[in-house]
């Protein structure tokens, strides 16, 4: 049976406006309300024709207006550019349907279905050139206390878990300071850096801070591409531009796009394809549902969770069952106070068959962060 979910199209949606001031942070929901007159900033002398002033109660967002905005808009209208955005909407169909049902259910502004465009036009193995990573672009040092990442196991290229983390991490920045815009530009930028640009804003808002060049310049282009792209894509017939918002298909979500799975625990290292094998199901299949698994095995010795096709379950457990656990020497980080002898134990190896893999000698002194191989049992 297919799990059916409605949500009425955005231009029905009818909000009203809670200041920081009045907002309660103790609301399961974290999206205040708008009326028709906040999408002009208090700050801002731009005007706004009526027929804008009716399009742009459909969003909610504010600052749709200003000019920093249009520039990338105009920019998106461009037919390379345009293309560039259908296509990478439409190649993740499902896996934005999973965002926005996500968004929806954390009460999140519904724009922010498009960040994954401005951080990695929704590509789970993007990688950036300072190494962020995957669909919401997490760096390695700040995937805590949001994402794992070790050896085996790195959970920026899960879609499913990222996107959870990065909805955990803007409700985060919006508690902290108390306004959407100020929070996705501290996603770019992050906590710090906005807090110590607040710190020498006399004006506490997003506009003011680009104006008196307070924040990266990259950041201040941040939040007017993701307004410009919600605003082409939600307004597309507006714009005359060809993007589907596919309400349809979210009203009949199932499996993937839903976010709907089976999931199997395991404390050994298992095969992910080994194991689609033994349950019969294509191989790329479990992988694509399992990217986090970077060596294609799960963890040698921490609790790994295996994401199934909804209805798997026992035929996983079943697969289980029959396959051997991969034996495999895996790597160990040394920590303060470890010693060969300690290791050797904790594994139930011995302190030879580890100097043998690691060409050390038994009285070796072991250097912090200094990285051995154990070897199977």
């Amino acid at each position: 049976m297919t799990k059916k979910i409605i949500l009425l199209p955005l231009f029905f949606l009818t909000l009203t406006y809670a200041s920081a001031e009045s907002y309660d942070d103790t609301s399961p929901a974290l999206r205040p309300t708008l009326n028709d007159k906040s999408i002009l900033n208090e700050d801002s002398n731009h005007s706004v024709s009526e027929s804008k002033i009716l399009m742009y109660n459909s969003l909610y967002l504010t600052g749709y207006e200003r000019d920093e905005v249009e520039e990338f808009r105009k920019l998106f209208k461009r037919p390379t550019y345009n293309a560039l955005l259908r296509d990478s909407l439409e190649e993740a169909m499902e896996l934005r349907l999973y965002v926005r049902k996500a968004l929806v259910n954390a009460g999140l502004p519904p724009e922010l279905e498009y960040l994954p465009v401005v951080e990695s036009y929704y590509k789970t193995k993007a990688k950036s050139r300072s190494g962020a990573l995957g669909l919401w672009q997490f760096m390695a040092n700040s995937v805590k206390p949001f994402l794992e990442l070790n050896d085996f196991v790195d959970e920026r290229l899960d879609p499913w878990k990222e996107t959870e983390a990065a909805i955990q991490k803007l409700s985060d920045n919006y508690r902290m300071f108390h306004d959407w815009l100020l929070a996705i530009a501290a996603y770019n930028c992050g906590a710090g850096t906005m807090q110590r640009a607040l710190n020498k804003a006399e004006v506490k808002n997003f506009w003011y801070l680009c104006e008196k060049e307070l924040l990266p310049k990259q950041t201040r282009d941040y939040v007017p591409k993701l307004l410009a792209i919600a605003d082409l894509t939600i307004n597309s017939e507006y714009y005359q531009m060809d993007i589907p918002f596919h309400q349809e298909e979210y009203e009949t979500l199932y499996n993937e796009a839903n976010g709907i799975f089976d999931y199997v625990t395991v404390n050994k290292p298992y095969s992910i394809k080994q194991l689609a094998r033994e349950m019969r199901l294509d191989t790329d299949t479990m992988l694509y549902l399992n990217p986090s698994f970077i060596e294609g095995y799960t963890h040698p010795t921490k609790e790994s969770v295996i994401r199934l096709p909804k209805g798997t379950l026992e035929s996983a457990q079943a697969a289980l069952e029959k396959i051997e656990p991969l034996e495999i020497p895996f790597k160990y980080k040394v920590v303060k106070g470890d010693t060969l002898w300690g290791i050797s134990r904790k594994y139930k190896v011995s302190v030879k068959s580890i100097c043998e893999l690691n060409n050390i000698k038994e009285n070796a002194v072991l250097s912090i962060g200094k990285i051995l191989y154990i070897p199977p049992k």
